[in-house]
């Protein structure tokens, strides 16, 4: 529930804009860590029933992580309104209150899966496993929904370390064959689910995982560590490299390729190292072959993205877009008062970094239009500016490039944030959340250690 919630709260920002604290996806969202929270609660109640100490109950496999991290992801939701009440609201995952809900998250579902008697199918630990990588891969979230808000380079990297450290959790909590591969199969059958629920929603899906399909490597019987995980990144980078170029993710493939090639390289190094000895003909017809497949994707260049975030709101405002498939779009805004006072600026579209810009002109009593062109396919936020008291305020949109069409939707005009830099206070604070969050996920890391070697440690 908590993965689909997310994605829907993704899709409202999206589709609908920001709002309030108490929107469905919100409240879904938390209500779904809250029952977690009472079950890790029962938990704890029972652990200490049985040793009759808060120590040794604490001890008990998991249940301080899944403690620790239920507390502080409940614990996000009023930090984030604090935030967006002294900074501006954002648009933007990787805030400080919004890392500290992936990474508290992430160290609950560690801490359930830690906690877990093995069973006899195995189903509620693949359903953990992909609880725990669909966690881990949230921090990727605004690449898969089209509304990258960074550098489009940087999508492949943060997978690959998501995905790696998803897989030597599961790979050291769950002592059964093809753990990670139920793990991925059971996540994109949660996937699948989240992109239909949006559809019967109306909403904006984000794409399918597809290069997470690549992390199963890791179960076959690679010679050591360095094979193992050299194999699965090179397999995650061949597949998001795939993927872009045949488009079916909303990575440009020209990003991912930047990457995609160097990992790929080193994962088949990696690979090779290990194998030439016993298997040389094999060996090098996996080089040839991984060297043919990248010069066919070729080079290419980088690329980036920002969106900025939203401040204080002024007025409502009637937006109308009209595209033609083409790229071309008129912006028409009608404000709700012939007298608003607002004076005409520009069109501004935002995508990968491009900021681009056109007139807008006044062509009546509140009535206002411009036509601006996007030369890129994908998701762009179009922008209406205007000046009114000497300060800058907009309303916006978000447009597909080859959408061909007319639609409206009444949206909030108001004061932008993030236009000036950040104070220091904003930056220790945001460095402080940060700080947290790491310290927890560095404590998830080093439970999960111990528990192995307990478990390895003859009675």
């Amino acid at each position: 529930m908590s993965v689909f919630a997310t994605y829907w709260d993704d899709a409202w920002h999206t589709d609908i804009g920001r709002d309030t604290a108490f929107i469905a996806p919100h409240l879904a969202l938390y209500g779904s860590v809250a029952v977690v929270g009472l079950v890790v609660l029962g938990w704890g109640l029972v652990a200490l029933a049985r040793t009759r100490s808060i120590r040794a109950a604490l001890r008990q496999p998991g249940l301080l992580l899944a403690g620790l991290g239920g507390a502080v992801t409940l614990a996000a939701a009023p930090l984030d309104a604090f935030w967006h009440d002294a900074f501006g609201r954002d648009a933007v995952l990787w805030s400080p209150p919004h890392m500290l809900v992936v990474f508290a998250s992430t160290t609950m579902a560690i801490g359930l899966l830690a906690g877990l008697r093995p069973t006899r199918h195995g189903i509620i630990e693949a359903a953990l496993s992909a609880l725990v990588l669909g966690s881990a891969m949230m921090t990727v979230l605004e690449y898969d929904t089209d509304v990258p808000q960074f550098s489009q380079t940087l999508y492949l990297p943060v997978v690959l370390v998501a995905g790696l450290l998803a897989v030597a959790i599961i790979r050291a909590l769950v002592a059964r064959p093809y753990a990670v591969a139920q793990a991925v199969a059971v996540y994109i059958a949660m996937r699948l689910i989240v992109v239909a629920a949006l559809i019967l929603l109306g909403r904006s899906t984000p794409d399918l995982p597809v290069a997470v399909l690549g992390l199963a490597v890791a179960d076959l019987p690679w010679r050591g560590h360095a094979a193992r995980y050299g194999a699965t990144g090179a397999a995650v980078a061949a597949l998001a490299w795939m993927a872009s170029a045949l488009g079916v993710a909303s990575q440009p493939a020209a990003a991912v390729g930047v990457v995609a090639a160097p990992v790929i390289v080193v994962g088949v190094a990696l690979v090779l190292a290990t194998s030439w000895r016993t298997h040389p003909v094999g060996a090098t017809a996996a080089a040839l072959l991984a060297g043919a497949g990248m010069l066919m994707l070729g080079p290419v260049p980088e690329a980036i993205a920002h969106d900025p975030g939203q401040g204080q709101p002024v007025t409502s405002l009637r937006l109308t877009v009209v595209g033609d498939g083409r790229g071309n779009v008129r912006l028409d805004a009608v404000a709700p008062d012939a007298d608003s006072q607002l004076v005409a600026d520009s069109v501004v579209a935002r995508r990968g970094g491009q900021t681009l810009t056109a007139r807008l002109n006044e062509i009546g009593a509140g009535r206002f239009t411009g036509t601006i062109r996007l030369p890129e396919d994908g998701r762009w936020f179009v922008y209406v500016e205007f000046r009114r008291a000497g300060e800058t305020i907009e309303a916006w949109l978000p447009v597909d490039s080859g959408w061909q069409g007319t639609s409206s939707a009444e949206r909030e005009l108001y004061v932008p944030a993030g236009t000036q830099p950040p104070t220091a206070t904003q930056i220790a604070a945001g460095a402080a959340i940060y700080a947290v969050g790491l310290i927890l996920l560095a404590l998830a890391l080093i439970q999960t250690r111990h528990i192995v070697r307990r478990r390895h440690t003859p009675a």
